[in-house]
């Protein structure tokens, strides 16, 4: 469970802010992201003194800390303290040959287990946490097919085409964050709780980006991207041809719905439900309108009516006009730690009073199965739903005043 914060206009704030190009914008949500986070805390802390009632502090999504993790916490909150620490210093106490000094895989693992229960998009995907991996393998073939016979050359080469390895290293996602100095006096609980929560924002809105639209260049291949397409080290993947769309009848939709029937290699795949991404403005404006009915007992209307089993999923992170049409479980995400743990110290910011600066720093990759897995399309001119009215011994009639199935009705 996550910490719960006093506001949510913070949250909405840092959706904007991370939308949009404007750094100090950014910086600035990041701010009263945490100015709130650590009043929230403080007043748990004070709290918590008074009624020393821990199944309280559970239900407002503090753990009970593992005895690595409340070791770790410890190690760190005394590095923060100390006024004359060095970088070097700071590295010293928190690397070690032994993996269970570094930081608890299962303070991540919790974070990731939060960022699928409260975000649709990342609940949709594969996620995968791989410790220390640095080196991801993937099965990039449509089917193995075994032979008898000798294990030739030709074999082995064809079972290793098949296969492709990611540098998990290369793609490094950080963000910087401020913890307060009495934070540090509050003890590991509390402390666990800043830097989970720092953690589940910072990677929220970064991964659900990159997912959607990372270019491959030292961040995940995003759903925007073709996968298998000829790799730029500038630009990286290219993006997807996006595909014009008017309406979403039976037949067009079910058209749409098609091209990720089957995969690049010409097998065939099942599924039984989609996902369409859009941002709020267009779920509202023009996906919403076309998929909605009223009643016939006029009792009220019917929303998200797709010809095939959809969920819509809302995302800032997806252009005005746009949206992707796609199978979010034929996406993977691997996530990883570095040698030297995911908090790291650093040098680009200066101290503030009564803060230290440090980096959460996690290493990923991430990559949809092949390119039939999405598909981008273009939805500016979507049209409202409509009733088609089939005239016996005449031509159909359409009426667009009242917006229901698209069922013709005899």
């Amino acid at each position: 469970m996550a910490i719960k914060m006093k506001s949510n206009d913070v949250a909405l704030q840092m959706a904007q802010a991370m939308s949009g190009d404007d750094m100090e914008a950014q910086a600035a949500a990041w701010r009263s992201f945490q100015d709130e986070l650590v009043e929230s805390i403080r007043d748990d802390f004070s709290d918590a003194l008074s009624s020393a009632d821990d199944a309280a502090l559970a239900s407002r999504g503090y753990r009970t800390l593992t005895s690595n993790e409340k070791a770790w916490y410890e190690r760190l909150a005394q590095a923060l303290r100390d006024k004359n620490v060095s970088k070097q210093s700071f590295i010293d106490i928190l690397t070690s040959d032994d993996a269970d000094e570094l930081m608890p895989d299962t303070i991540i693992q919790d974070v990731m287990r939060e960022l699928a229960e409260q975000r649709p998009l990342l609940k949709k995907v594969r996620f995968q946490y791989v410790a220390y991996t640095t080196k991801w393998i993937l099965n990039d073939n449509s089917t193995q097919k075994g032979a008898w016979g000798k294990i030739d050359a030709k074999i082995t080469a064809e079972i290793e085409g098949s296969l492709k390895v990611i540098d998990i290293t290369q793609a490094k996602y950080s963000a910087f964050c401020f913890i307060p100095l009495d934070i540090l006096e509050m003890g590991p609980t509390y402390l666990d709780a800043f830097i989970r929560a720092t953690l589940l924002e910072a990677m929220a809105y970064g991964i659900e980006d990159a997912i959607i639209n990372g270019t491959g260049v030292n961040m995940p291949c995003g759903l925007t991207r073709n996968p298998n397409g000829a790799f730029d080290p500038e630009s990286g993947y290219p993006e997807k041809e996006v595909i014009k769309v008017t309406s979403f009848s039976p037949t067009e939709y079910g058209a749409l719905c098609a091209r990720l029937a089957k995969t690049e290699k010409g097998k065939t795949r099942t599924f039984r439900e989609v996902t369409l991404i859009c941002n709020m403005v267009d779920y509202l404006t023009k996906v919403m309108p076309a998929t909605t009915a009223q009643a016939t007992d006029g009792s009220g209307y019917h929303h998200d009516l797709f010809p095939v089993p959809t969920e819509v999923i809302p995302s800032t992170a997806v252009k005005e006009g746009q949206a992707i049409l796609c199978l979010l479980t034929e996406y993977t995400y691997a996530v990883g730690g570095s040698k030297n743990g995911i908090i790291e110290y650093s040098d680009e910011f200066k101290f503030l009073d009564d803060a230290r600066t440090f980096k959460v720093k996690t290493h990923g990759a991430g990559r949809a199965y092949d390119n039939t897995c999405a598909i981008v399309i273009d939805i500016t001119d979507l049209d409202p739903n409509y009733i088609t009215v089939m005239v016996k011994g005449g031509s159909p009639a359409t009426a667009a005043a009242a917006p229901a199935s698209d069922n013709p009705v005899a």
